[in-house]
């Protein structure tokens, strides 16, 4: 019997439950060939006999975290994994490194997280990141104008893209002009992908949601206010934000801090990201990045729903993101209860990946 093959169950924990992450105290949780297989109170959920037990009394259980904007490359995957993180999405990496990596993640027994990319950032000739000294060579695709959109999009869907991320940071270098943004949005959603944005200045902001840009990769870049009526309409017409709080620092915190908000307030939908690579963030679940979570005014549950249900809907990742029968074992088991005390979140006790857990 291999490891997927094999049969775990973890008792005593308060699991919290489907998408909603509704407690369940003295929960049996069982794993099967990848999948969670029963859960529920120990009332209500037989062990069976040939399953390895372990035991979790005073613990809880939640979905393994999802982070939606890393570097991977700058950290073995095992640490990632082990530190709370199952799935992750690489936003800007050379296609020849990125994607091959983000194909042997697949695999179950993979000592670290799915990996989804973006490989290469589209960006204007001389642009971010092409001359940013974190990013190696490939990191950026020039695009020079709105003809050469659709053959770009192309060529990092073939490679095996997810999602299309652009660069709009002024202060940088030059940036894509609103032709050729608007091209690249069309391209992209044209072949079913998504766009993201790294996105500095209001400025850039108004042209990404006139171009149609689905995300920002991080809060605005920079120090500017995003007033409440630009707030509402970011959330009106669906624009995702992900915070990558824990790089910033100074003005440009206190910044992000009020616009991620405004931005909640008004409904606006958030996904867990840390920008993993930069200075800042740590590998797993970032303690500094839950904490800052905190600040902006988002509750411990909408912070963990941030990056379960919420960043798996948003990624299109069926059965993952959620502890129910069916899904994913995905599975980070916690020193204390993260609803009460979000900090508790950075104490990780033990995690599973499709059942196997991380070594």
């Amino acid at each position: 019997m291999t490891m997927s093959d094999s049969t775990t169950a973890i008792t005593g924990a308060t699991a919290l439950v489907g998408p909603e992450l509704r407690p369940v105290e003295n929960a049996v949780l069982i794993m099967t060939e990848g999948r969670i297989s029963a859960l529920g109170s120990s009332d209500d959920v037989a062990i069976p006999a040939e399953a390895q037990q372990v035991e979790a009394r005073g613990m809880t259980l939640i979905p393994g975290f999802i982070d939606a904007h890393v570097h991977i490359g700058f950290f073995p995957p095992r640490r990632v994994l082990r530190a709370g993180v199952t799935t992750v999405r690489d936003l800007a990496w050379p296609p020849e490194i990125i994607f091959p990596m983000a194909e042997r993640s697949k695999a179950p027994g993979f000592q670290g997280p799915l990996i989804l990319a973006a490989g290469p950032m589209l960006t204007a000739p001389g642009g971010y990141p092409t001359r940013a000294g974190w990013a190696p060579s490939g990191t950026g695709l020039e695009v020079s104008g709105p003809e050469e959109a659709a053959v770009a999009v192309g060529r990092v869907k073939e490679q095996g893209a997810e999602v299309v991320k652009i660069a709009l940071n002024p202060p940088a270098g030059p940036v894509l002009d609103e032709d050729t943004l608007k091209a690249i949005v069309s391209a992209a959603h044209e072949r079913a992908l998504e766009v993201t944005g790294h996105v500095y200045g209001l400025a850039e902001l108004r042209k990404a949601l006139d171009a149609g840009v689905d995300e920002l990769a991080h809060m605005l870049m920079g120090t500017d206010r995003i007033s409440p009526d630009l707030a509402a309409r970011m959330a009106a017409e669906h624009m995702t934000v992900v915070p990558t709080l824990a790089i910033r620092s100074g003005g440009e915190l206190k910044a992000a801090l009020g616009n991620l908000g405004r931005f909640a307030a008004a409904g606006g939908r958030v996904v867990y990201g840390t920008d993993l690579g930069n200075a800042g963030a740590s590998p797993g679940i970032d303690r500094r990045e839950i904490r800052l979570m905190g600040r902006a005014g988002l509750s411990p549950a909408q912070i963990i729903e941030s990056a379960t249900a919420a960043a798996a809907a948003h990624l299109g990742l069926k059965d993952r993101g959620v502890l129910e029968v069916g899904a994913h074992a995905d599975v980070v088991l916690i020193r204390g209860d993260p609803l009460a005390d979000p900090k508790a979140l950075g104490r990780v006790k033990k995690v599973w990946r499709a059942g196997i857990p991380a070594l």
